[in-house]
């Protein structure tokens, strides 16, 4: 894994699933011996939980010594890159899409998975897939291609969305604070509630409820709650983490954490 790449590089052809063979110009290398690109094509990659990702837009570099996979390619996707005791990561908001172990001779970061070896597609013309499906199937309507779409397929193969590890350590009551609105219901209660404010306390993990009729009651409810915990228990809230939801961005709650 490499940041001075500009692109993801391969030696190998037989790694890749899908190839093109074309002049690709040449790259440097960090000695300046200069590399000719003979393809560009996909790799897949099984990551270090088991799911398998494709690379794109490789570059098929025979004279290389070793694959390099570039992280400014995973920065232009939008992707987070975070380093920590010696493993890289890319992130895709929570979901960490790739990680990379540091090389202690060299410091290098190596990729925590492995090629998915594939026999080489090798085409000069790309195909829509759509198309493709439509005359293998006998020339089946787009209507029938639509209904051939299996939700519970795509359901059973999803993946949980791993969560880093929170950093925080709370030593007492009312230290650190969770706070959270859910709703609209489209069942109302009997009262006419539709949203439910849930503030958990870090340390005791004990839970209040209050159900709203709306959620601009929120800054109240919660100010209610402050002043019951601040005159029964003596004590005073310390950090406040919300979702940064717009009914704890109001003025009166910025007011309020000031104070």
């Amino acid at each position: 894994m490499d940041s001075g790449c500009s692109y993801h590089m391969c030696p190998k052809k037989d790694y890749f699933e899908t190839l093109k063979f074309k002049e690709g110009g040449t790259v440097l290398l960090g000695d300046d011996h200069p590399c000719q690109v003979q393809g560009i094509g996909t790799v897949r990659l099984k990551m270090f939980d088991n799911r398998e990702y494709i690379l794109k837009d490789v570059r098929y570099v025979p004279d290389l010594k070793r694959n390099l996979i570039s992280i400014s390619m995973f920065d232009s996707l939008g992707y987070a890159t975070k380093t920590q005791h010696g493993v890289l990561k890319i992130l895709n908001g929570s979901l960490v899409i790739a990680k990379g172990n540091k090389d202690k001779n060299n410091g290098l970061f190596v990729l925590d998975g492995s090629t998915v070896m594939a026999h080489a597609s090798i085409a000069r013309n790309d195909i829509d897939k759509t198309k493709l499906w439509h005359l293998r199937l006998g020339h089946v309507s787009e209507r029938g291609l639509i209904e051939l779409f299996c939700e519970h397929c795509v359901l059973g193969k999803s993946h949980k969305v791993k969560f880093g590890t929170g950093i925080h350590v709370s030593s007492r009551p009312f230290e650190y604070v969770h706070a959270d609105l859910w709703g609209p219901s489209r069942v109302k209660t009997p009262g006419g509630g539709s949203y439910f404010l849930t503030i958990v306390d870090d340390f005791t993990r004990r839970m209040w409820l209050y159900v709203l009729k709306d959620k601009t009651e929120t800054y109240k409810k919660f100010k209610d709650w402050n002043t019951l915990i601040q005159n029964q228990l003596e004590t005073k809230l310390k950090i406040l983490r919300t979702d940064n939801g717009l009914e704890f961005l109001s003025e009166q709650f910025a007011e309020f954490c000031r104070n």
